[in-house]
C-alpha cells in the first residue's frame, strides 16, 4: 500500500470542565512519582505505549538501535514495527497573579523531557498520576499497568471516585468506564492525574489549602479503541479537566495537545538518516474538519526487517471541545448557543413539538443543529436546557 492511500487518523476528543469548590484532596491522595505506570493500547490496528502521567507514545533510550519487536509508539499496523510518534501530551496554559505581585504564565504537560525543575523539591514539574486508580499489588498486576478494561488484574480493589455510590460503594470487581460498569469499547484505559508538582511560583490555587500547588487541576484521561474495521486506524482520547481549587480562571486558561512527530520511527532508514528528523506537518480546517496531520518527507520509515517501509499519514483532530458558556455565540457550529458542561440534565420537556418550540425560544439554529445531530423529528429527545440531551 503506498503512502498516498495509507492514511492513519488519531482523534483526540477533549472535554474541558472547570468547576470550583470541590472537596479538598489531601496530599497523600495527589499525584506522585511512585504511582507512575506504563501500559499498552493494542485492541485494533494501532499499538502504542501510554503513561499515566499523560503521555501517549515515547522515544527510545537508544534510538539508533531500538528493538522494534518490543518498542511500540503509535505503531501502525500492529506488528510491523512502524512507529509514528515520539510522544503526545495534553497541555494546559493559564495566566496567574503571584502573591508577591507579578503576573505569570504556567504551562503544564505530561511529557518525557524538557520539563521545568521545582526550586523547592528539585524534581520534574509535570502531571503526575494519583494513587488508587490502578491495582498497585505487583503480585496481581504483574505487568504494572494502568487500569485497562480488558484486564481485571489492573483494576484497583475499589475505585476512589466511586466510594460514595450508595448502591455499590467503590464498584468493587467492576470496570470504571465512561459508559458505566460494562466496557463499551473493545479496550478502554482510565487514569487520573493532577498538577500538584508545579510549585515554582508564589501562587496557591486553593484558598482552603496552602499545600495545594499548580493550578489546582485534576485530569481524568480515557483511551478508547474499537476493533471494528471502520475504526481500526483510530484511537480516541478523552480528557476531563476539573478545577478543584477556589480560583476562577475566567478567560485566562486554554487546553491543547502537544505532538512530537516521529513518522517512520527513530532508527536509520534507507534514506540515510534517522527517520524522526525529516517529518512535515500541516493542517486542514475546511468543512469544519480542523485536522492536523504529519508525514515523512521522503515517505519511508524503519520497521521490523525493512529499512524502507512505506510511511503513511498520522492525523490529530478534536472531536469536541467546550466553548464559552454564556456568550450567545454558537462556538462549535452545531446550532446551539450557551452550552455548559456542568449545566445538569436540563428541563424535562415532553413531546417533540414542545422540544422544537423550546429550541426556537432559545434561538437555536435548527438547520445547523440537524446537520450536526440528525433530524429532530426522528430522535427521541426529551430534555432541553443549556444543551439538548438525547435519550
Amino acid at each position: 500500500m503506498n503512502r498516498l492511500t495509507k492514511i492513519l487518523l488519531t482523534v483526540f476528543c477533549a472535554l474541558y470542565a472547570v468547576t470550583t469548590f470541590a472537596q479538598v484532596v489531601p496530599p497523600d491522595k495527589r499525584g506522585r512519582v511512585d504511582a507512575e505506570r506504563d501500559g499498552f493500547h493494542d485492541a485494533a490496528n494501532i499499538r502504542t505505549i501510554f503513561r499515566n502521567y499523560g503521555q501517549v507514545g515515547h522515544y527510545p533510550d537508544d534510538p539508533g538501535r531500538v528493538d522494534l519487536s518490543v518498542f511500540h509508539s503509535v505503531e501502525v499496523p500492529k506488528g510491523s514495527g512502524m512507529n509514528y510518534s515520539d510522544g503526545i501530551t495534553p497541555f494546559v496554559l493559564a495566566k496567574i497573579k503571584q502573591e508577591n505581585g507579578p503576573e505569570s504564565h504556567i504551562m503544564e504537560t505530561g511529557f518525557r523531557e524538557r520539563q521545568g525543575t521545582s526550586p523547592i523539591r528539585n524534581r520534574f514539574m509535570r502531571f503526575e498520576p494519583r494513587p488508587g486508580f490502578f491495582q498497585a499489588d505487583p503480585g496481581i498486576n504483574k505487568g504494572r499497568s494502568p487500569a485497562i478494561s480488558n484486564d481485571p488484574r489492573t483494576w484497583p480493589d475499589a475505585w476512589p471516585d466511586k466510594a460514595t455510590d450508595p448502591d455499590d460503594p467503590g464498584w468493587r470487581g467492576s470496570w470504571n468506564g465512561y459508559f458505566g460498569k460494562r466496557p463499551a469499547a473493545d479496550q478502554e484505559s482510565f487514569t487520573v492525574m493532577d498538577d500538584d508538582f508545579y510549585d515554582a511560583w508564589d501562587y496557591f490555587p486553593d484558598s482552603r489549602d496552602r499545600t495545594r500547588r499548580g493550578l489546582g487541576l485534576r485530569i481524568e484521561v480515557r483511551g478508547f479503541q474499537w476493533a471494528n474495521p471502520q475504526a481500526q486506524n483510530v484511537i480516541f482520547w478523552h480528557y476531563d479537566i476539573t478545577n478543584e481549587g477556589t480560583t476562577d480562571y475566567n478567560e485566562n486558561i486554554i487546553f491543547g495537545i502537544y505532538m512530537d512527530s516521529g513518522v517512520g520511527g527513530s532508527a536509520l532508514s534507507c534514506d540515510g538518516f534517522f527517520e524522526s528528523d525529516d517529518d512535515n506537518a500541516f493542517y486542514n480546517d475546511s468543512l469544519g474538519l480542523n485536522l492536523v496531520y504529519t508525514w515523512d518527507n521522503l515517505g519511508h520509515g524503519a520497521a521490523l526487517g525493512n529499512r524502507c517501509y512505506p510511511a503513511g499519514y498520522l492525523g490529530y483532530a478534536y472531536l469536541e471541545t467546550p466553548g464559552k458558556p454564556l456568550d450567545d455565540v454558537d462556538n462549535d457550529d452545531d446550532g446551539i448557543t450557551n452550552e455548559k458542561r456542568d449545566a445538569g440534565p436540563g428541563e424535562l420537556i415532553l413531546g417533540q413539538g414542545a422540544i422544537r418550540a423550546k429550541m426556537l425560544a432559545l434561538r437555536y439554529d435548527l438547520t445547523k443543529f440537524e446537520l450536526a445531530n440528525g433530524k429532530l423529528d426522528s430522535r427521541p429527545a426529551y430534555r432541553a436546557g443549556q444543551c439538548v440531551d438525547w435519550r
